[in-house]
């Protein structure tokens, strides 16, 4: 996905700055999307999602296996 500093999400179409080329690491980079959907994602958009949709997309955080408990 090609990044712009100050985009427009091709998905909703808000206005959000992109940070792949910041000095920082991108809010983005919190998020963990699956190969097939960053996959989707590339062959649909040309560009980058905002933080938002990319969360929506995203799903549900999932949860750790619980311990079993000991009786």
């Amino acid at each position: 996905m090609s990044a712009e500093r100050n985009a427009s999400c091709p998905r909703c179409g808000q206005p959000f700055h992109c940070g792949a080329h910041d000095s920082v690491p991108c809010p983005c980079g919190t998020l963990t999307l699956t190969p097939e959907l960053t996959q989707q994602l590339r062959e649909r958009y040309a560009g980058c999602l905002c933080l938002a949709c990319l969360a929506q997309l995203q799903g549900p955080p999932t949860q750790p296996p619980k311990a079993p408990t000991n009786r």
